[in-house]
C-alpha cells in the first residue's frame, strides 16, 4: 500500500504542460522543480523497507510523529505500516508545492505587480524577494532529500507548512500580476487550486483565531479590523486593511520573541540594530533556533521578506495613483498574511 498514487495525477500532468518547456530557464521555475526532485526523491525514500532504519536514525522522535505512529499502530498492528504515515505527509506536501510550479508556468514574473500598475523599481524588489523565497524553498527540501531521517526528527509542520506557504505566494503574486480578463480558467488544475485555496482559508481562519486568543486576546482586535475593513464601503478600506494586517503581524512577531529574551539568547551585534532593539532576523532566528535546522530558519526569514514586500503593495501612499484592488486580490493577500502568522504561532507550539 503507498501514498503515491494520490500525487500521480498531478505528478505526471508535469511533462504534458507545453509551458514548462517554456519556462525551464526561469530561475524561480528552475527552484521550484528542484524542489518537487527532492519530494519525489523523499517519497522514495521512506517506503516500507528502509522506513525503520529511518526512525531509528532520527536524532529526537517528536510528540507529533509518537502520536501519529501510535495510531497506525492501532489500525496496522504487528505490521508497523510507519511508511503510510510518512508517504501520506509528503503527497499532501507534493501536492501543494507541485501546484504551485503548474501556475508559474503559466505566469510572467517578469511583469509582477502588472494588475496593479506597480513601477519598475517595485516590481524589481519583488521579484528578487520571490527569487530569494524560491532558493530557500529548494533548499530546505534539498536538506530533507539529503538526510530524509531529519524530516522525523523535526515537527511535522516544519516539512508540511513551506510547501503551503510557497503556494500562497504563488497565489497572491498571480493575483497581482494578472489581468481578470486575462485569465485562464480552462486550465486542467484550477479547480482543484482554487479548492485547496478556499480549504485553507476555512482552516486557518479557525485555527489562527484560536491560537492568537491564547497568545493575547487583544491580537483579535487587528485581525477582526482587517475583517471588517473588506466589508466596509470605505474608500480607505485597502488602506485600513493592510495596516491592520502589519499591525497584527509586529504584534505577533514582538510576543514570541520579547526583547529580554533575546538578549538573553544572543549578544551578537548582528542581532541587532543601532539602536540596540533587536533586528526582525533575530526574532525570527530565535523563534525557530530550538529547532536547530538553519535551512529552515533561513526559509521563514525569506518567507517573511516575501510576504511584507506584498503587503506594501496594498499600502500605497497618499500621493500614488491608487490601484483599484479587486476582491480576490484582497481575498489572496488576506490568505496569505493569516497563513504566514498561523505558521510562526505554530513553530511556537511545536518547539
Amino acid at each position: 500500500m503507498s501514498a503515491l498514487p494520490e500525487v500521480s495525477k498531478i505528478l505526471d500532468s508535469k511533462v504534458r504542460l507545453t509551458a514548462f518547456e517554456k519556462l525551464k530557464h526561469s530561475s524561480i521555475f528552475d527552484q521550484v522543480n528542484a524542489t518537487n526532485l527532492s519530494i519525489t526523491k523523499l517519497l522514495e525514500a521512506v517506503d516500507a523497507s528502509n522506513i525503520n532504519k529511518l526512525i531509528q536514525q532520527a536524532t529526537v522522535k517528536t510528540d507529533s510523529w509518537q502520536q501519529q505512529f501510535r495510531a497506525i499502530d492501532a489500525i496496522s498492528g504487528s505490521l508497523h505500516r510507519y511508511d503510510l504515515v510518512l508517504q501520506s505527509h509528503l503527497a499532501d506536501i507534493s501536492k501543494f508545492s507541485t501546484l504551485s510550479q503548474i501556475s508559474l508556468a503559466r505566469l510572467s514574473l517578469e511583469g509582477v505587480g502588472n494588475a496593479l500598475k506597480v513601477n519598475p523599481s517595485i516590481q524589481s524588489v519583488l521579484q528578487n524577494t520571490f527569487v530569494d523565497f524560491a532558493k530557500s524553498y529548494s533548499k530546505l527540501f534539498a536538506s530533507f532529500s539529503h538526510n530524509p531521517s531529519s524530516v522525523i526528527s523535526l515537527p511535522p509542520i516544519v516539512s508540511r507548512y513551506p510547501a503551503i506557504e510557497f503556494f500562497n505566494a504563488v497565489s497572491i503574486a498571480k493575483a497581482v500580476t494578472v489581468e481578470s480578463e486575462e485569465f485562464e480558467p480552462d486550465f486542467e488544475f484550477e479547480e482543484e487550486k482554487y479548492q485547496l485555496e478556499e480549504d485553507i482559508q476555512q482552516e486557518t481562519e479557525s485555527i489562527l483565531e484560536k491560537l492568537l486568543r491564547d497568545l493575547n486576546a487583544e491580537l483579535l482586535i487587528p485581525l477582526h479590523g482587517a475583517w471588517q475593513s473588506l466589508e466596509s464601503t470605505n474608500p480607505d478600506k485597502v488602506r485600513h486593511f493592510a495596516t491592520s494586517l502589519r499591525e497584527l503581524f509586529t504584534h505577533v512577531l514582538h510576543t514570541l520573541s520579547p526583547d529580554e529574551k533575546i538578549k538573553a539568547w544572543s549578544n551578537s551585534s548582528k542581532h541587532y540594530d543601532d539602536r540596540g532593539k533587536p533586528t526582525r532576523r533575530a526574532r525570527l532566528l530565535y523563534i525557530c533556533h530550538s529547532l536547530n535546522h538553519e535551512p529552515f530558519s533561513d526559509f521563514i526569514e525569506k518567507d517573511i521578506d516575501a510576504v511584507l514586500e506584498f503587503l506594501k503593495l496594498f499600502q500605497r501612499g497618499t500621493h500614488e495613483i491608487i490601484p483599484k484592488y479587486t476582491d480576490f486580490q484582497l481575498k489572496m493577500m488576506l490568505i496569505r498574511m493569516e497563513s504566514v502568522l498561523r505558521f510562526l504561532l505554530e513553530i511556537r507550539l511545536s518547539t
